[in-house]
């Protein structure tokens, strides 16, 4: 617990856990890109600790690329159906 303005307040670990691994597919909430690949972990860089990381996300013919707070990743799992073979 810690005491912020004079309440009590459970401090949480926004942190937990390893960074994610690059390559990973994620989608970026509420941004209305596809989902991309995390192509560098930035650190620790946000606000309060938060960690950075640097996703590949497609703009016209080039790709882009935008750092994002993990927060607001989700994770999405590839589709390993849709693989030509």
């Amino acid at each position: 617990m810690v005491t912020h303005n004079g309440r009590d307040v459970a401090m949480t670990n926004s942190n937990a856990g390893e960074p994610l691994k690059l390559g990973t597919l994620v989608k970026i909430r509420h941004s209305g890109f596809k989902p991309g690949p995390i192509v560098e972990y930035r650190g620790p860089l946000g606000p309060g600790g938060i960690r950075v990381y640097r996703i590949r996300v497609r703009k016209g013919p080039r790709p882009g690329y935008t750092e994002v707070c993990g927060d607001q990743l989700e994770l999405v799992e590839p589709d390993v159906n849709s693989r030509q073979q």
